[in-house]
Protein backbone atom coordinates (compact mmCIF):
# COMPACT_ATOMS: atom_id res chain seq x y z
CA UNK A 1 0.00 0.00 0.00
CA UNK A 2 2.70 2.58 0.96
CA UNK A 3 4.29 1.58 -2.63
CA UNK A 4 1.10 2.80 -4.43
CA UNK A 5 1.35 6.12 -2.91
CA UNK A 6 4.96 6.63 -4.15
CA UNK A 7 3.13 6.02 -7.38
CA UNK A 8 1.12 8.07 -7.29
CA UNK A 9 2.39 10.90 -5.84
CA UNK A 10 5.53 10.69 -7.73
CA UNK A 11 3.89 9.60 -10.74
CA UNK A 12 1.95 12.82 -10.75
CA UNK A 13 4.81 15.30 -10.89
CA UNK A 14 5.67 15.04 -14.64
CA UNK A 15 2.39 16.09 -15.38
CA UNK A 16 1.85 19.32 -12.93
CA UNK A 17 4.83 20.55 -15.41
CA UNK A 18 3.31 19.74 -18.60
CA UNK A 19 0.78 22.20 -19.19
CA UNK A 20 -0.40 20.85 -22.21
CA UNK A 21 -1.27 18.12 -20.73
CA UNK A 22 -5.01 17.30 -20.02
CA UNK A 23 -5.39 13.63 -19.10
CA UNK A 24 -2.46 10.83 -18.78
CA UNK A 25 -1.93 7.47 -17.46
CA UNK A 26 1.07 5.35 -16.42
CA UNK A 27 1.95 2.14 -15.25
CA UNK A 28 5.44 1.06 -12.91
CA UNK A 29 7.40 -0.07 -10.24
CA UNK A 30 9.21 1.27 -7.41
CA UNK A 31 11.95 -0.12 -4.62
CA UNK A 32 11.99 2.03 -1.22
CA UNK A 33 13.15 1.73 2.68
CA UNK A 34 10.21 1.91 4.92
CA UNK A 35 10.27 3.75 8.48
CA UNK A 36 9.58 1.11 10.93
CA UNK A 37 11.76 -1.38 12.20
CA UNK A 38 11.95 -4.86 10.85
CA UNK A 39 9.58 -4.02 8.15
CA UNK A 40 10.81 -4.97 4.51
CA UNK A 41 10.14 -3.45 1.31
CA UNK A 42 10.42 -5.12 -1.72
CA UNK A 43 10.06 -4.13 -5.39
CA UNK A 44 6.42 -3.80 -6.64
CA UNK A 45 4.45 -3.89 -9.35
CA UNK A 46 1.99 -1.17 -9.35
CA UNK A 47 -1.76 -0.81 -10.71
CA UNK A 48 -2.75 2.16 -13.01
CA UNK A 49 -2.77 5.67 -12.07
CA UNK A 50 -4.73 8.53 -13.69
CA UNK A 51 -3.89 12.32 -13.93
CA UNK A 52 -6.30 15.35 -15.35
CA UNK A 53 -5.15 18.84 -15.66
CA UNK A 54 -7.99 21.11 -16.68
CA UNK A 55 -8.67 24.68 -16.73
CA UNK A 56 -11.18 24.81 -13.14
CA UNK A 57 -8.69 21.71 -11.12
CA UNK A 58 -7.02 18.83 -11.46
CA UNK A 59 -6.50 15.27 -10.01
CA UNK A 60 -3.27 13.43 -9.80
CA UNK A 61 -2.84 10.24 -8.33
CA UNK A 62 -4.37 10.87 -4.90
CA UNK A 63 -4.48 14.00 -4.71
CA UNK A 64 -7.21 16.36 -6.46
CA UNK A 65 -7.97 19.94 -6.63
CA UNK A 66 -10.45 22.79 -7.35
CA UNK A 67 -8.94 26.48 -8.08
CA UNK A 68 -10.12 28.98 -6.19
CA UNK A 69 -8.78 31.41 -7.94
CA UNK A 70 -5.48 32.26 -10.66
CA UNK A 71 -3.91 34.68 -12.07
CA UNK A 72 -1.37 34.42 -15.34
CA UNK A 73 -0.77 32.68 -18.26
CA UNK A 74 1.35 29.22 -19.13
CA UNK A 75 4.87 29.97 -17.74
CA UNK A 76 3.93 32.57 -15.92
CA UNK A 77 1.01 31.86 -13.28
CA UNK A 78 -0.39 31.56 -10.05
CA UNK A 79 -3.04 29.52 -8.27
CA UNK A 80 -4.97 28.99 -5.39
CA UNK A 81 -6.92 26.06 -4.93
CA UNK A 82 -8.98 23.84 -2.37
CA UNK A 83 -7.17 20.69 -2.53
CA UNK A 84 -7.76 16.84 -0.80
CA UNK A 85 -5.42 14.22 -0.72
CA UNK A 86 -4.97 10.93 0.91
CA UNK A 87 -2.94 10.26 3.60
CA UNK A 88 -1.92 6.78 3.01
CA UNK A 89 0.82 5.93 5.80
CA UNK A 90 0.83 3.77 9.07
CA UNK A 91 1.23 -0.08 9.48
CA UNK A 92 -0.44 -3.23 10.95
CA UNK A 93 0.54 -5.51 13.18
CA UNK A 94 1.58 -8.48 11.34
CA UNK A 95 3.98 -6.41 9.23
CA UNK A 96 6.52 -7.73 11.45
CA UNK A 97 7.09 -9.51 14.79
CA UNK A 98 8.52 -6.28 16.38
CA UNK A 99 4.92 -4.87 15.84
CA UNK A 100 2.82 -7.62 17.98
CA UNK A 101 0.32 -5.46 20.00
CA UNK A 102 0.03 -2.50 18.37
CA UNK A 103 -3.39 -0.83 16.94
CA UNK A 104 -3.33 -0.73 13.36
CA UNK A 105 -2.32 2.87 11.91
CA UNK A 106 -4.40 3.88 9.38
CA UNK A 107 -4.73 6.06 6.18
CA UNK A 108 -6.63 9.53 6.02
CA UNK A 109 -7.92 12.01 4.14
CA UNK A 110 -6.26 15.35 4.37
CA UNK A 111 -7.76 18.52 3.00
CA UNK A 112 -6.89 22.49 2.89
CA UNK A 113 -5.62 25.01 0.37
CA UNK A 114 -2.85 24.86 -1.63
CA UNK A 115 -1.06 27.40 -3.83
CA UNK A 116 1.61 27.38 -6.69
CA UNK A 117 3.51 29.58 -8.76
CA UNK A 118 5.28 28.98 -12.35
CA UNK A 119 7.56 30.86 -13.65
CA UNK A 120 9.11 29.63 -16.48
CA UNK A 121 11.26 26.60 -15.52
CA UNK A 122 11.24 27.39 -11.71
CA UNK A 123 7.84 26.18 -9.61
CA UNK A 124 6.99 27.10 -6.16
CA UNK A 125 4.37 26.17 -4.27
CA UNK A 126 2.95 25.83 -0.62
CA UNK A 127 0.07 23.94 1.72
CA UNK A 128 -1.76 24.07 4.58
CA UNK A 129 -4.13 20.68 5.10
CA UNK A 130 -5.73 18.85 8.26
CA UNK A 131 -7.44 15.37 9.05
CA UNK A 132 -10.68 15.10 7.99
CA UNK A 133 -11.86 11.25 9.19
CA UNK A 134 -10.38 11.60 12.71
CA UNK A 135 -7.59 9.73 12.49
CA UNK A 136 -4.34 11.39 13.04
CA UNK A 137 -6.30 14.30 14.16
CA UNK A 138 -3.19 16.60 13.13
CA UNK A 139 -2.18 18.67 10.38
CA UNK A 140 0.87 19.38 7.96
CA UNK A 141 2.14 22.50 6.27
CA UNK A 142 5.05 22.97 3.87
CA UNK A 143 6.87 24.68 0.85
CA UNK A 144 8.67 23.41 -1.76
CA UNK A 145 10.87 24.58 -5.01
CA UNK A 146 11.46 22.84 -7.98
CA UNK A 147 13.10 23.52 -11.38
CA UNK A 148 12.72 22.05 -14.89
CA UNK A 149 16.20 21.73 -16.28
CA UNK A 150 15.43 20.55 -20.19
CA UNK A 151 18.79 18.61 -21.14
CA UNK A 152 17.77 18.26 -24.88
CA UNK A 153 14.05 18.30 -26.82
CA UNK A 154 13.48 14.77 -25.42
CA UNK A 155 15.22 14.43 -22.00
CA UNK A 156 14.94 16.73 -19.12
CA UNK A 157 15.86 16.82 -15.38
CA UNK A 158 13.31 18.06 -12.48
CA UNK A 159 15.15 18.58 -8.87
CA UNK A 160 13.30 19.29 -6.50
CA UNK A 161 13.07 20.31 -2.68
CA UNK A 162 9.98 19.92 0.13
CA UNK A 163 10.26 21.25 4.01
CA UNK A 164 7.12 20.01 5.37
CA UNK A 165 6.49 20.68 9.20
CA UNK A 166 4.31 18.12 10.69
CA UNK A 167 1.99 18.23 14.16
CA UNK A 168 2.57 16.49 17.03
CA UNK A 169 -0.95 14.66 16.65
CA UNK A 170 -0.06 13.63 13.17
CA UNK A 171 3.58 11.66 14.50
CA UNK A 172 2.34 10.74 17.60
CA UNK A 173 -0.16 8.52 15.86
CA UNK A 174 1.95 7.24 13.30
CA UNK A 175 5.21 7.11 15.38
CA UNK A 176 3.83 7.05 19.12
CA UNK A 177 3.98 3.82 21.29
CA UNK A 178 0.68 4.19 23.77
CA UNK A 179 1.00 2.79 27.10
CA UNK A 180 -0.67 0.11 26.68
CA UNK A 181 0.95 -0.72 23.38
CA UNK A 182 4.51 -1.05 25.56
CA UNK A 183 6.18 -4.19 25.70
CA UNK A 184 9.47 -4.46 27.70
CA UNK A 185 9.87 -8.21 26.22
CA UNK A 186 10.20 -6.40 22.89
CA UNK A 187 12.45 -3.69 23.71
CA UNK A 188 9.46 -1.41 23.33
CA UNK A 189 8.48 1.63 25.76
CA UNK A 190 5.81 4.06 25.18
CA UNK A 191 6.43 7.04 23.54
CA UNK A 192 4.95 10.22 22.45
CA UNK A 193 5.90 12.04 19.05
CA UNK A 194 6.31 15.76 19.21
CA UNK A 195 5.91 17.87 16.01
CA UNK A 196 8.61 18.16 13.36
CA UNK A 197 10.26 19.15 10.28
CA UNK A 198 10.52 16.63 7.16
CA UNK A 199 12.94 17.59 4.83
CA UNK A 200 12.63 15.66 0.85
CA UNK A 201 14.79 16.05 -1.97
CA UNK A 202 13.49 14.44 -5.74
CA UNK A 203 15.48 14.04 -8.54
CA UNK A 204 13.02 13.42 -11.43
CA UNK A 205 14.51 11.94 -15.38
CA UNK A 206 12.45 12.25 -18.23
CA UNK A 207 12.62 10.88 -21.50
CA UNK A 208 10.02 11.63 -24.10
CA UNK A 209 9.28 8.97 -26.73
CA UNK A 210 6.79 10.44 -28.90
CA UNK A 211 4.36 13.12 -27.81
CA UNK A 212 2.12 11.10 -26.27
CA UNK A 213 4.65 8.66 -24.05
CA UNK A 214 7.41 9.15 -21.79
CA UNK A 215 9.32 7.35 -19.76
CA UNK A 216 10.33 8.04 -15.95
CA UNK A 217 13.10 7.73 -13.25
CA UNK A 218 12.74 9.20 -9.79
CA UNK A 219 14.70 9.18 -7.12
CA UNK A 220 13.79 10.50 -3.28
CA UNK A 221 15.17 10.78 0.11
CA UNK A 222 13.32 12.00 3.12
CA UNK A 223 14.86 12.69 6.09
CA UNK A 224 12.73 11.85 9.23
CA UNK A 225 11.86 14.67 11.78
CA UNK A 226 13.83 14.92 14.60
CA UNK A 227 11.01 13.95 16.73
CA UNK A 228 10.41 10.48 15.81
CA UNK A 229 14.00 8.97 15.42
CA UNK A 230 14.34 8.76 19.03
CA UNK A 231 10.95 6.51 18.55
CA UNK A 232 11.30 2.74 19.00
CA UNK A 233 9.53 1.83 16.12
CA UNK A 234 11.83 4.02 13.77
CA UNK A 235 15.22 2.26 12.61
CA UNK A 236 16.01 4.77 10.30
CA UNK A 237 16.96 8.61 9.95
CA UNK A 238 16.32 8.59 6.28
CA UNK A 239 14.24 6.74 3.79
CA UNK A 240 14.95 6.73 0.31
CA UNK A 241 12.85 5.13 -2.99
CA UNK A 242 13.71 4.71 -6.58
CA UNK A 243 10.53 5.10 -8.74
CA UNK A 244 10.35 4.06 -12.41
CA UNK A 245 7.18 4.09 -14.84
CA UNK A 246 5.84 4.34 -18.34
CA UNK A 247 3.31 7.56 -19.13
CA UNK A 248 0.71 7.52 -21.86
CA UNK A 249 -0.81 10.87 -22.42
CA UNK A 250 -3.67 11.79 -24.77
Amino acid sequence: MRFKVILFTLGSLLFSFNLQAKLGVGVGFAQGQSPYRSVSSNPNILPAYINYQGDKGYFRGIEGGLHLWKKGERGKRFTVSAIGSLRMEGYKASDSYYLQGMEKRQWSLDMGLGSALQLGYNRFSARVVTDTLGRHKGYSAGVGYARIIPMSKKFMLVPSTHVTWQSNQLLDYYFGVTKNEANAFLDRPAFEAKGGVQLRASLLASYTINPKTSLMLVATTRRLPNSITDSPLVDKKQVSTVFGAINFSF
